[in-house]
């Protein structure tokens, strides 16, 4: 049996919302269990999951102490989720997962041992994406990792058009109350997706980062990936466009708005409040580009 360690000796909390997720939840907890690294807590909160997570989730409760799961009151979107289990945490960093993922055994230790010699706010590790079968679809940064050093105007711009907002977010450790001072996640609209983008932007503009160039983390990328989400989206052609455009202009604003606050240079700030419509613009031509040429391989 694990000992529990008191809430002054924890140094990393991993937390893990969990929706529906008993086909690799079980394999998830294992590579937590196999950890180098021991020091940690896992707080786990179940979004009100109708399968057997639950079950999975208190069998390895039992076997160690660790563990705390907390049954949510209600359902919440994803960047909810990551709100709320924040609050249970008591490490000095915090490592996000999610029910699907794996990773190498010495995944915590390095990325533990690394923040802390370089005293950072936030290590970005390397990884993959694969299918549900564990077959790889593609690395996350074929030749360099980009986001590294100091809040940097051009690592926004980057993200911003890139849109790579897993790479980014998810195989990571943070220091807690660089991570705190970010929050509450602001939910722009009916498009939940895009609030993934302010904070990444959020992130590059006030973190200093480091970077782990070799592959410890994997991603599933597939159809069946439930996740909870209260979107109702219009259903009129018309209605949709109104509301991205309406979401989009949100999105600026509250670019704009964190931009000023952040730690980035004055004339980086002037720059980039600037230049947001014009690389939104960029970004949702980039994206029906892309769209519509993959619609058209589909026939060729």
């Amino acid at each position: 049996m694990t000992q529990v360690l008191k809430n002054n000796q924890v140094v990393l909390s991993l937390l893990m919302p969990v929706h529906n997720g008993e086909k690799y939840l079980q394999e998830t907890l294992e590579c937590i269990s196999r950890q180098t690294f021991k020091n940690f807590e896992l707080i786990i909160l179940d979004n009100q999951s109708n399968d057997n997570s639950q079950k999975i989730i208190k069998f390895f409760q039992k076997n160690d102490n660790r563990v705390r799961y907390i049954l949510d009151t209600k359902k919440r979107n994803g960047n909810d989720c990551w709100y709320e289990l924040i609050k249970y945490s008591n490490g000095k960093y915090l490592i996000p997962l999610n029910d699907d993922n794996y990773f190498n055994d010495n995944y915590f230790e390095i990325l533990v041992n690394k923040i802390q010699k370089k005293n950072l706010d936030m290590v970005i590790t390397n990884g993959c994406y694969v299918d549900e079968n564990k077959k790889y679809k593609g690395k996350f940064y074929k030749k360099k990792m980009h986001y590294f050093g100091k809040p940097n105007m051009l690592r926004v711009i980057r993200f911003f058009l890139k849109g790579d907002v897993m790479p980014l977010m998810l195989p990571s450790i943070y220091l807690l109350k660089s991570y705190e001072k970010l929050l509450p996640f602001i939910n722009l609209s009916l498009f939940e997706n895009d609030a993934d983008t302010l904070f990444g932007v959020q992130i590059l503009s006030n973190f200093e980062i480091d970077t782990h160039n070799e592959q410890l983390f994997f991603c599933r990328v597939y159809l069946k990936h439930e996740r909870f989400h209260d979107n109702n989206l219009p259903n009129s052609f018309f209605n949709v466009f109104k509301e991205k455009v309406k979401h989009d202009i949100n999105l600026i604003k509250y670019l704009i708005k964190e931009i000023f606050k952040s730690k980035l240079s004055i004339v980086s700030k002037l720059i980039l409040m600037i230049l947001f419509p014009l690389l939104m613009i960029v970004k949702r031509f980039k994206n029906n580009v892309l769209k519509y040429i993959s619609m058209f391989k589909k026939y060729i």
